[in-house]
């Protein structure tokens, strides 16, 4: 039975979402996409996904971009999920026989959206290209000359959206934008550019000041109040976290004082780093934040699994900061000297050694569905491979409802 699944973020020009792929793995002893069966590995994902985790769950509403083979076409499988969040994918090896064609025309008249994956353009595709919307090229397994020549003969005859995958770095954005695409799938947002300031911004200074008076256990919570509610931004976002449907409470929490007495300096801690993150990230898009989000909770998850419950909130930290580089444009060295975090969260960031930052890597892979790489790591500490899938699913909704 399918048992691992992550998402991977589409982008357009603006770097808003777009989309997300959902990307899975059909059993334990199998690699990458490894599904023997590629019929029973979609209908696995789509039942785990659209059926028992909740797919609005995992992309926040947006577009749910899945593999379906000839097989599941004509078997009209696509059917059982709604035209307003799935986009079609039809696998590469697919042959544009006339009982393919008729099935992908229906599926239009029926309001989908079909993407073609990892296109490589040949005359006997031309039917399946007059009737997709997407068109998908892998800007790794083909050369720059290859994806020009592509682009060249798919727009001669085709208006089509072109969405470039396995994007790795903001020159490719670049070149791809030059070809006329404006999807772009791959982790280039990921990649942090360093500004040559050796500090963050002053704004983003002065909060990271808070985030220091936070750690000191002995901090008064009227002084700390005080000092959140001339933030306007801040107070804000506290607020609305606090009153989300994440912590469910059945009153209205209005204040301040109120918010922090319920949270707890923990909690406060925590939140007020993912704030002081969404407001640094001006040059990146909102999914840095969400995945900052994700890692943080995931983390979370495992210091609680291993026993290590008193310290979830350093490992929380340690997943929430893991991007601060990207997000904020300063180096993780200058961000933890501003920050004053304790070393035992500052360490596995700055060096990427040790027990934490171990784990950490088990969230990098699974982001990127490097199954194998992900799972030899949490086998090296007893964790056990449906838990990290769990950890990872159960993460991706308790940001998407913290983040709503």
């Amino acid at each position: 039975m399918f048992n691992c699944i992550a998402s991977q973020p589409i982008f357009n020009t603006k770097l808003e979402i777009f989309g997300y792929e959902l990307l899975y793995r059909a059993n334990s002893n199998s690699e990458q996409y490894d599904g023997t069966d590629k019929n029973a590995a979609t209908k696995d994902v789509l039942l785990t996904a659209f059926s028992k985790i909740g797919i609005k769950e995992i992309t926040g509403g947006k577009k749910a971009f899945v593999n379906f083979t000839a097989d599941l076409l004509l078997e009209e499988v696509p059917y059982m999920l709604s035209s307003d969040i799935l986009t079609v994918e039809i696998l590469e090896d697919t042959e544009p026989t006339d009982e393919v064609l008729a099935a992908c025309r229906m599926l239009k008249r029926k309001g989908y959206m079909l993407a073609l994956d990892d296109f490589v353009y040949s005359e006997k595709y031309e039917p399946l290209l007059q009737i997709a919307d997407i068109v998908k090229i892998d800007f790794i397994k083909s050369g720059e000359q290859e994806i020009i020549r592509d682009v060249k003969k798919i727009e001669k005859n085709h208006r089509k959206i072109l969405l470039a995958e396995k994007i790795e770095t903001y020159e490719m954005v670049n070149f791809a934008k030059s070809l006329g695409f404006t999807l772009f799938q791959g982790y280039f947002f990921c990649k942090p550019t360093i500004s040559t300031a050796k500090t963050t911004d002053a704004l983003i200074i002065s909060r990271m000041y808070l985030l220091r008076m936070i750690s000191d256990p002995d901090v008064s919570f009227f002084k700390l109040a005080d000092v959140i509610k001339r933030d306007v931004v801040l107070s804000y976002h506290l607020l609305k976290i606090v009153n989300s449907a994440y912590y469910g409470l059945d009153y209205t929490v209005n204040g301040i004082l109120h918010a922090i007495t319920i949270l707890g300096l923990v909690e406060v801690r925590k939140w007020a780093a993912l704030i002081i993150f969404s407001q640094a990230n001006t040059n990146g898009p909102d999914e840095l934040i969400r995945m900052a989000l994700i890692r943080g909770i995931f983390m979370e998850k495992l210091a609680i699994y291993q026993k290590q419950r008193r310290n979830k909130d350093e490992y929380f930290l340690i997943g929430l900061f893991s991007l601060a580089d990207r997000i904020t444009g300063s180096s993780m060295e200058s961000i933890m000297e501003e920050t004053h975090l304790s070393p035992e969260i500052c360490g596995p960031l700055v060096t990427g050694e040790g027990e934490r930052a171990e784990l950490l890597k088990i969230i990098c892979h699974i982001e990127k569905a490097e199954w194998e790489e992900a799972f030899a790591i949490s086998k090296n500490y007893g964790i056990k491979e449906d838990k990290v899938n769990n950890f990872y699913i159960e993460a991706m909704k308790e940001s998407n409802m913290l983040l709503q």
